[in-house]
């Protein structure tokens, strides 16, 4: 497994990166040089990879193997997966080279106090999904931090009606048409649906890594390499 990082603001690392988007170009030169600011200089550091998905990524990929697993770690700003057609791009890109590719979106589970913070992450991963047309595993990461686990617990698979009974309850009455459209568009997606992340347990980080493993096919072509090899063939 090869973890690239594709944002161009980060420091540091505790693990090894085996490609790097600040090898192309990185916020703080951007900044520096063309005086932009934070947001405007990330938004331009990853239009200036959208220029180079034929160069510098194309070349980056060409080291590894078919068989490889590549976690592609981005900048944590939402409009880049809505807004901006980059990382949409992105993603074709990767198609196009036969990478069997999903989207894990992460929403901090100390995030999740109440109904209504619960309800704009799921429309944020919401956003996001159409926007990159990808299997999406959604995760409540860092629940190792979280104290009061009973009431994450009701946001993991609740029902559509709860949700919307919560909603009206911490809303005017005059957003009640609105909150009963916006559970139905939630719940039509079948995005009321989170897998707990704890890093404490084994258990926990086994299990999120099948549903991704299972989104992309991970396990099924390692099977089938498997038995197209007969040793059989191999000895003559």
């Amino acid at each position: 497994m090869h973890i690239v990082n594709l944002d161009p603001a980060a420091e540091n690392f505790d693990y090894p990166v085996a490609m790097d988007i600040r090898e192309l170009i990185s916020l703080e030169d951007v900044m520096e040089e063309l005086g932009l600011g934070p947001n405007g200089g990330l938004i331009y550091c990853m239009e200036h990879l959208e220029d180079n998905l034929d160069d510098w990524l194309a070349e980056e990929l060409d080291n590894y193997l078919d068989d490889d697993y590549l976690v592609f770690d981005c900048p944590g700003q939402i409009e880049l997966f809505t807004h901006v057609p980059v990382l949409r791009n992105f993603v074709d890109h990767l198609k196009s080279r036969n990478f069997n590719v999903c989207a894990v979106y992460l929403l901090d589970s100390q995030f999740i106090t109440d109904v209504t913070k619960f309800i704009s992450g799921c429309m944020a991963s919401l956003s996001a999904m159409v926007q990159l047309e990808l299997p999406h595993v959604n995760i409540l990461s860092k629940m190792d931090l979280v104290t009061n686990k009973k009431e994450i617990e009701d946001y993991l698979n609740p029902e559509s009606q709860f949700l919307l009974s919560e909603l009206n309850q911490h809303m005017a009455p005059q957003f009640a048409k609105l909150n009963k459209s916006l559970i139905e568009l939630v719940d039509e997606y079948s995005m009321v649906s989170f897998m707990p992340l704890d890093l404490r347990k084994e258990s926990s980080i086994r299990y999120v890594l099948s549903q991704i493993d299972n989104c992309i096919q991970w396990g099924e072509d390692a099977d089938l390499k498997i038995k197209d090899f007969d040793p059989e063939d191999d000895d003559e």
